[in-house]
């Protein structure tokens, strides 16, 4: 008994010793041949659909294509496809009165006992271990149990080497891709050590073959725009300047014991694109400014000529109309890029009912031109921002306009003022036509008209844009729900302060 529980012992070392399953099941091999004193052995493996897979015969001098044809007969007609078949291991006492025992062509050796035993995991038998002797009866039932045990630690390391394998496939597949990848990637701790910088993060933050590994990144770089993304409460994304020049686009990920991936992109191109894009605006709207200040002048020239026919009346209206919602078009731009180019707001604390009732104020004579209610619903308690007031009027404002335009006479106007998580809620609650659910995702894109049917309600399609680059300006964000023929609810999100820290 002893003789046999250092043997698994000694099986249990050597399975552990190496994960190459050939390696390992060859010196398991040997020393079971050895233990039961066998003439020889052989372990099959086989893959999902019971083909083999790899097979080792402790004879020598065997040719490849031999010992897959000796494989092939003893599967298909012999013992081991017994033991495959059935799922148990058995012992052959004598192979001249047992016909599960296939005698191939020039062997080499007689056999007369054998035994056999499936390596079975999960319910699945992938693989067979037998071992044979030249005499009959010298297998007892005890050695079934021993090979048994021997079977059942070789199926677990095995599927063990398996899945060390995958995950050293599915480690340098990731690890050339995170090599190659012209992002730089980030991983660092909870404490903001660094467990990882591919080769594209230790040029961008100028390492030099520098020594990085653990390493608090405050140590590797003194970018504060970098470095204040990882601090506590800080958002996930946001632009990074380096000092060459180039502008990296940041997205943090958490992730649970671990610490944050983050991947900075090279937003340069974009960011001067960009820059090219509002510089033809600001120069195209500046220049529209004077020809159509001199088409509304000419306007008022023809009326002072003298008496006009309605017809001609009706015409100069027109002019005059067009003229105005270029002049409101070209305003809307010129806030529009000028926002997107503001890189610092003067910010002071603002209180929340005050400056949303001064924007209710200013739009009320518009609704109680067409009959509209509009109604005001604060939230208990203070809530105070901080923020450019003129711009949050602004938002606010632009809301109150739409929702003014879209909503039906007599009807309702409600804005509501909450908080959620830290952050105060504006929401402008209209019972207008609404928005089909497809057209939702795209309502602050620029000059997106979400009902054409309506297109004769004046706008210049900016002013939801508008609101969008205000609030992400002041750190929120706006979002839109709604219902077709029900209504819809504009919500602009900003981070409360408390003490002059947000909440």
């Amino acid at each position: 008994m002893q003789e046999r529980l250092n043997l698994l012992n000694r099986i249990s070392d050597e399975l552990n010793k190496d994960l190459d399953p050939d390696k390992m099941l060859r010196r398991v091999l040997d020393l079971t041949v050895s233990h039961l004193h066998a003439s020889t052995g052989s372990v099959m493996l086989f893959d999902q659909e019971n083909r083999v897979s790899a097979f080792i015969l402790q004879q020598e001098h065997l040719s490849d294509d031999r010992a897959k044809r000796i494989v092939g007969k003893v599967l298909t007609e012999g013992f081991a496809g017994w033991v495959l078949k059935h799922g148990e291991g058995d012992i052959i006492h004598d192979t001249r009165q047992d016909n599960r025992w296939v005698v191939y062509d020039n062997q080499p050796y007689d056999v007369r006992s054998v035994i056999g035993t499936p390596l079975r995991r999960r319910q699945r038998v992938i693989g067979v271990l037998t071992l044979v002797r030249d005499e009959p009866n010298k297998f007892k039932a005890g050695d079934l149990l021993l090979l048994n045990a021997i079977a059942g630690q070789a199926a677990i390391a095995l599927e063990n080497a398996r899945l060390f394998k995958e995950t050293e496939q599915e480690r340098h597949k990731l690890s050339a891709i995170i090599n190659s990848t012209q992002d730089a990637v980030l991983v660092t701790t909870p404490q903001n050590e660094t467990l990882l910088l591919n080769p594209a993060a230790q040029e961008m933050l100028k390492l030099n073959g520098h020594p990085w590994q653990d390493q608090p990144l405050s140590e590797l770089t003194t970018n504060a725009d970098l470095l204040k993304l990882f601090a506590p409460n800080a958002p996930t994304t946001g632009e990074v300047p380096l000092p060459d020049g180039r502008t990296m686009w940041a997205n943090i990920t958490a992730i649970p014991e671990l610490g944050r991936v983050t991947v900075l992109r090279d937003i340069s191109a974009f960011k001067a694109l960009d820059k090219m894009k509002r510089d033809f605006v600001t120069a195209f709207t500046h220049d529209l400014r004077t020809p159509l200040a001199t088409v509304k002048g000419y306007v008022e020239l023809v009326r002072m000529d003298g008496p006009l026919t309605d017809r001609q009346e009706e015409d100069l209206a027109g002019i005059t109309k067009a003229a105005n919602l270029m002049k409101s078009l070209i305003e809307d731009l010129l806030e529009l890029s000028r926002l997107e180019r503001l890189e610092q707001l003067t910010r002071e604390k603002i209180p929340l009912a005050v400056s949303v009732q001064t924007s209710i104020n200013m739009l009320m004579p518009l609704a109680q031109t067409k009959g509209i209610e509009m109604v005001l619903d604060s939230a208990p308690g203070d809530l105070v921002i901080e923020g450019n007031t003129v711009l949050l009027s602004r938002a606010v404002g632009n809301l109150l306009d739409n929702a003014v335009k879209y909503t039906p006479k007599g009807g309702q106007i409600q804005v509501k003022l909450g908080r959620n998580n830290g952050q105060a809620l504006v929401s402008v609650i209209d019972n207008g036509p609404g928005i089909q659910a497809r057209d939702l995702p795209r309502v602050f894109e620029k000059f997106y008209r979400a009902r054409p049917e309506l297109d004769d309600v004046p706008g210049t399609g900016l002013g939801l844009a508008i609101v969008k680059t205000i609030a992400e300006q002041h750190g929120g964000q706006v979002w839109v729900e709604s219902q077709p023929d029900v209504g819809s609810t504009f919500t602009i999100a900003l981070p409360l302060v408390s003490n002059g820290e947000k909440v």
